[in-house]
C-alpha cells in the first residue's frame, strides 16, 4: 500500500559517495519497504566513490525515465546538491530538517532528494522521504519560478 504521495514516485534512483553507503543502504532497505521499486548506482562499497559520477548517473537516469525520483548522499550531502544542481532539469533539495522536507515538496517539486550520511541520522532521512512523498506540489506560481531554474541566462 503506498502513501499519498508514493504513487507518483514507484521507483526510485539511488547513488552515494563513500561516506554516505551505509546510509544509501537504509534508504534502499528503506524504499523497499514501501513497494518503491529502486535502481542501485552504487551496490558495492569501495574507496573513494567518486560523487561527481555517481550524481550525473542517477540524475541521467531521472530525467530519462518518468515518475522516478532521484536520491544521492554524500558524507554532508553539500558535493551531491552542487552536482545535481548542474545538470538542467535536475531540482534537487537537501533535506536537512523537516520543513525543508516538505517545500521541498510544495514549492519547489525536487525530483531528486539529498542527504548527508556523516550529519543525518538514518530514521530522521526516512521520516524527511515520507514528509516530502506525503505532501503535494502547489504549482502555479511555484512552476513558473521553478521553469526559470531550467532556462538559459546571461549574468
Amino acid at each position: 500500500m503506498f502513501l499519498k504521495g508514493y504513487e507518483q514516485y514507484a521507483r526510485a534512483a539511488l547513488g552515494c559517495d563513500h561516506g554516505a553507503f551505509e546510509l544509501k543502504q537504509y534508504i534502499k532497505q528503506y524504499l523497499q519497504s514501501k513497494n518503491i521499486q529502486v535502481v542501485d548506482f552504487v551496490p558495492e562499497y569501495s574507496n573513494p566513490i567518486p560523487y561527481v559520477d555517481v550524481a550525473r548517473k542517477v540524475c541521467k537516469h531521472v530525467l530519462e525515465n518518468k515518475n522516478i525520483l532521484g536520491v544521492l548522499a554524500c558524507g554532508t550531502g553539500a558535493g551531491m546538491i552542487i552536482a545535481a544542481n548542474r545538470i538542467n532539469g535536475i531540482h534537487a533539495s537537501l533535506l536537512y530538517d523537516d520543513f525543508s522536507a516538505e517545500y521541498a515538496r510544495r514549492h519547489t517539486n525536487a525530483n531528486v532528494l539529498v542527504f548527508g550520511g556523516r550529519t543525518m541520522k538514518a530514521e530522521d532521512v526516512a521520516k524527511r522521504i515520507d514528509i516530502f512523498l506525503s505532501n503535494e506540489f502547489e504549482g502555479e506560481k511555484y512552476e513558473k519560478r521553478n521553469r526559470l531554474l531550467d532556462e538559459p541566462f546571461e549574468l
